[in-house]
């Protein structure tokens, strides 16, 4: 059991995603145990994207106990989360391990806190039916591209995008070889299976994604699974 933190300061467009299960939830985490600080409620929000057109499915905020208490005029109201149209508590929801969001952040000093339990084991986040998906670093450290494989890839119709933070465009631009395809692309018996930079076909396994940081996807393929390591080498 533990916590992390992840600091979105001066970041207008950040990946959010959850870097601990809850215990008991065997891979899920509530909602509840993502903290945020220096959040305007009025300015900020927390962003569920629609996997087909990429569009906001759900729009969260984060209230202060202070700030629920004043707004609803109720002195039991609760610090956390709150869908950001119908103002009601969503602290109790679950998210499966893997799952993202996208922020839209006019504050200039907000950081989120993740805490619960480490969940040690290998774990797999399934794409399957979905064109635009967040996909986080849900471990509580940082990983590098080497540690993550993709099944179901096609590397002339899928991509993962690192975000630029300010503009939300395409900072970098990776598609995923396996080792028949990266030999026989680079005409190599050496070349390796991973992560390689889809522009300039640059090869991106040391590239490392901190904890709770992640990517979007830009995916034709039907059935992509991501695999995630394990917390602890």
């Amino acid at each position: 059991v533990g916590y992390t933190g992840q600091d979105a300061s001066g970041k207008k467009y950040n990946i959010a995603g959850f870097c601990f299960a809850d215990v008991g939830l065997n891979g899920s985490a509530k909602f509840s145990n993502l903290v945020a600080n220096g959040w305007n409620y009025e300015n900020d929000e927390l962003r569920v994207l629609n996997a087909a057109n990429c569009y906001s499915a759900a729009k969260y905020m984060y209230l202060t106990k202070e700030e629920a208490v004043e707004i609803f005029e109720d002195a039991d109201a609760l610090a956390g989360w709150y869908d950001a149209d119908e103002a009601s508590y969503v602290g109790d929801q679950t998210f499966d391990l893997g799952s993202g969001f996208l922020t839209s952040i006019a504050s200039s000093a907000v950081t989120f806190t993740y805490a619960g339990q480490v969940f040690d084991q290998a774990f797999s986040i399934s794409c399957a039916g979905m064109k635009y998906a967040i996909i986080p670093n849900a471990l509580p450290r940082s990983v590098k591209m080497s540690e993550i494989s993709a099944t179901g890839w096609n590397y002339e119709n899928d991509e993962l995008r690192v975000l630029n933070p300010t503009n939300c465009q395409s900072a970098k631009k990776l598609m995923y070889l396996t080792k028949e395809e990266a030999v026989e692309i680079f005409e190599d018996a050496d070349a390796l299976a991973g992560w390689y930079d889809a522009d300039e076909a640059n090869y991106e396994g040391d590239f490392e994604v901190s904890s709770g940081d992640g990517f979007m996807t830009s995916l034709a393929s039907p059935s992509i699974i991501i695999n995630m390591p394990k917390a602890i080498k």
